[in-house]
């Protein structure tokens, strides 16, 4: 649960900024989380759509962008980075109603990169499969200014 109740502040912080995720992601459920691991869900609705009526590429994007920051959270982070490289493979369509299960985790922190592997199903369905590396130097930096200030107060 300490893992689960420290993403869900520094995803309520990313909400909290009032940004693009705000507008496309606000019903994203935060469900459990491990040492690097993080498992969401999003139910699939018409904001979501592209103009054919399926899961617009963009939204499955932005998950794994999200989905990798978050995974990297899941590793006691506060600061998660910025994205460097961001790839995904489309494999089947998701609609209107559809409950997306997002499995997210990271490989790998180093002291300059992470890379996450994020997959979005549909019950047992790929949706897409992405891989996302971020930039963590600046953030290690970040945590270790954050940590030392909650060990002062």
């Amino acid at each position: 649960m300490p893992v689960l109740n420290h993403c869900r502040n520094v995803w309520a912080n990313f909400i909290g900024a009032g940004g693009f995720d705000t507008q496309v992601l606000a019903g994203l459920k935060l469900i459990s989380a491990s040492k690097g691991r993080i498992l969401c869900e999003l139910q699939v609705q018409k904001q979501h759509l592209n103009r054919q009526g399926g899961c617009h590429g963009g939204l499955l994007s932005t998950i794994i962008d999200v989905g990798g920051s978050l995974a990297i959270a899941a590793e006691d982070m506060h600061a998660t980075g910025v994205s460097t490289d961001l790839n995904i493979s489309f494999v089947s369509g998701a609609k209107i109603g559809d409950k997306l299960s997002i499995d997210s985790r990271c490989d790998k922190i180093g002291g300059t990169l992470a890379y996450t592997t994020v997959e979005i199903k549909v019950d047992d369905k790929i949706v897409a499969l992405g891989r996302h590396t971020k930039y963590v130097r600046l953030a290690h930096k970040t945590n270790a200014k954050t940590k030392l200030a909650k060990c002062s107060s």
